[in-house]
């Protein structure tokens, strides 16, 4: 049987795994409710839900800098930019953007370079963790332009993330579950330092195999970053995982967080004839989900971040805090999404749906 086959199976492992993550941080929020206080709780930056976020009041228009640094693998981060940019138009906002390259250097380049062009706020982000960050958010401040951090902190402002402890534990807890917590497994993402949230997963997976005696992680491989062909650099880096791992079954799983490398390694497993070794991935796209529901690649499980809830819940923030509205400097966020392979094709013509609307509203911004 396929790794794919099993659908009922599939299906029950991604909602205990999902159910094991929510339970974990209700148990622990409770707890934390009976230490501190309901008051306290309440004002807890860690149940802040991006649900909490009301749409802006009509006011005075205003500016709303953002920047567009994603590059051709970075889909995901697209969808975000166009729901930003999405919402502050329907709040009646004006949008000035500076286009970019998917680096940390590149994005602080454009948020400084939007400072200087009349704008009443700035979202920041994705890339650069808040003490990167810090002195443009400084900057801003001094100008009296509000700031809001997009998939990252920005000092003190409010910020919309996703959940990436949420992600790994539930993407972890999957693995365990479907592997009967043993064997070896091998990890890959963008070079460490590249994207945070990456290097966050990637050593989550590992705590939570850690204490399991019959669990191995390989030193972690490093995929380089978003400005190379990285399908390209997945397929080499898999082939050599091969090589030294030759054996049927010597390899439990290969966990990809970033999905041109788990196209790369499907393409890498085809190549050598090797149909033993499970994919699990994190992060959609059109030509990662055409290959899942084709069943070209075998992957049982696939975690996704709802950039187009974060970017719309972003833009709402960003306009509110533009037109003066009170909004707290907390960190509003919002839950993993999960999907097996019976879901491809529906999530595939999702995608595809919104990736157009996607390119044509933000073509007209220089994205």
């Amino acid at each position: 049987m396929s790794f794919l086959d099993d659908t009922k199976r599939l299906r029950m492992l991604a909602q205990e795994a999902t159910e094991f993550t929510e339970f974990s941080r209700r148990t622990l929020l409770k707890g934390l409710g009976g230490a501190l206080g309901g008051a306290a709780l309440l004002s807890s930056s860690m149940l802040a839900s991006a649900e909490e976020i009301t749409p802006p009041a009509p006011g005075k228009k205003v500016r709303i800098g953002v920047p567009l640094t994603y590059g051709p693998f970075n889909q995901p981060w697209r969808r975000g930019c166009w729901q930003i940019v999405k919402a502050i138009l329907d709040a009646g906002g004006e949008v000035v953007t500076v286009r970019g390259e998917p680096t940390k250097a590149s994005e602080q380049s454009a948020e400084r370079a939007l400072l200087d062009r009349g704008i009443d706020a700035l979202v920041m982000g994705i890339y650069s963790q808040e003490s990167e960050t810090a002195y443009i958010a400084d900057e801003a401040h001094k100008r009296g332009i509000k700031t809001v951090g997009f998939t990252t902190p920005v000092k003190n402002s409010p910020a919309v993330m996703d959940d990436v402890w949420g992600t790994a534990t539930t993407l972890g807890y999957f693995v365990q579950n479907y592997t009967g917590r043993q064997g070896t497994f091998a990890q890959t993402a963008e070079q460490r330092g590249y994207f945070s949230p990456f290097d966050m997963e990637v050593d989550m997976f590992e705590l939570m195999a850690r204490y399991e005696p019959r669990m191995k992680v390989l030193p972690f491989i490093d995929g380089g970053q978003g400005t190379t062909d990285e399908i390209s650099v997945g397929r080499k880096n898999m082939l050599s995982l091969l090589q030294a791992h030759p054996e049927p079954g010597s390899l439990a799983g290969f966990i990809s967080w970033w999905w041109p490398f788990t196209l790369g390694a499907g393409q890498a497993l085809k190549q050598m004839g090797r149909d033993d070794v499970p994919l699990f991935n994190h992060y959609l796209s059109t030509q990662f989900l055409e290959a899942w529901a084709a069943k070209q690649v075998p992957v049982v499980f696939s975690c996704d971040s709802p950039f187009p809830e974060i970017g719309r819940r972003t833009g709402e923030l960003a306009v509110k805090l533009a037109r003066g509205e009170d909004v707290p400097n907390i960190v509003y966020r919002i839950p993993v999404i999960t999907k097996t392979p019976d879901q491809a094709a529906e999530a595939l013509a999702e995608l595809k749906g919104w990736d157009e609307q996607a390119i044509a509203l933000l073509k007209q911004f220089g994205g």
